[in-house]
């Protein structure tokens, strides 16, 4: 599929949105399933994901992508707007693996008129409570929305016009390609990592990912960290654990359930894989993020 095509499916459901003032914001190892962009108004904070540290500062924007471990600190408060949303393309691909994202960019009046017109399309969206270690079924808006007027229909479309503008934003365009590796400079490693979208469910050897172009295993490997900036087998475990993520949250299925849909069928080893990669246990995670 044209890279067109896969980014018109491009859909940012939104889940939160709200103006608040947080006193003490000291999270650790926060990991969630849902992307944040944050919008300073005033305060002192420090949010630290992606191997660097960002002083936050006002009339700037942030945007922490889904699934990336990040920790918070304030010594007083912070004042800020903040939107969840889920960003979905059609067919599970992640536009993270796809695209060269900044984290921070300056906020133009526009852009803040942007943030602050989504808050008033979606009153009533904010957290009770904003400590991510007690985020619970009662305060995560579940997913879809109700489109049941002509009112709500404009307004969820206002809504994604304003939301898919401020996303882009963010798009990193000093390069002279927009687009990652896995796109256009390497069939193979984009055909495996097709393929490992498609059949992370079940055990994939990488003989199997090596053979389909016919390199060896060692060749294949190094390619695929040179591209990619992992191994074979990290990306794969990734996956298998961003998949249990979404169904952690969004189903009350077993977690040895989840374990197995997620070609794990070691319980006590997909334990100690999801803590590696989240900080937190199965079952905390679920209690942590839950959204059904």
């Amino acid at each position: 599929m044209e890279i067109q095509n896969i980014l018109s499916t491009l859909h940012l459901s939104v889940l939160n949105v709200d103006d608040c003032r947080a006193q003490n914001w000291n999270y650790r190892n926060v990991v969630s399933p849902f992307s944040r962009i944050y919008l300073i108004k005033n305060g002192d904070g420090r949010i630290m994901h992606n191997q660097r540290r960002f002083e936050l500062k006002p009339e700037k924007l942030y945007l922490i992508p889904s699934f990336t471990s990040c920790n918070y600190e304030s010594n007083s408060f912070i004042e800020h707007y903040y939107i969840h949303f889920v960003p979905v393309i059609y067919g599970g691909i992640n536009v993270f693996d796809l695209i060269n994202f900044e984290y921070e960019v300056n906020a133009t009046e526009l852009m803040c008129d942007s943030v602050k017109r989504i808050c008033e399309l979606n009153p009533g969206r904010g957290l009770t409570e904003h400590d991510p270690s007690r985020y619970s079924q009662s305060n995560l808006l579940p997913q879809g929305e109700l489109l049941d007027s002509p009112k709500q229909v404009a307004r969820y479309f206002d809504t994604q016009g304003i939301l898919l503008q401020l996303f882009s934003k963010f798009i990193n365009t000093s390069g002279k390609s927009l687009i990652r590796p896995i796109v256009n400079q390497n069939l193979i490693v984009k055909q495996a990592v097709e393929y490992i979208r498609k059949n992370h469910t079940r055990p994939i050897a990488l003989s199997e990912l090596a053979g389909a172009g016919n390199l060896s295993c060692d060749y294949f490997s190094r390619l695929f960290l040179k591209i990619m900036g992992t191994r074979p087998i990290d990306y794969i475990n990734r996956k298998r654990i961003e998949s249990a993520q979404m169904q952690l949250v969004t189903t009350n299925d077993p977690i040895e359930k989840v374990a197995i849909d997620n070609g794990i069928d070691n319980f006590p080893y997909f334990n100690r894989m999801f803590k590696r990669y989240t900080y937190a246990t199965p079952g905390e995670y679920r209690k942590l993020h839950r959204l059904v």
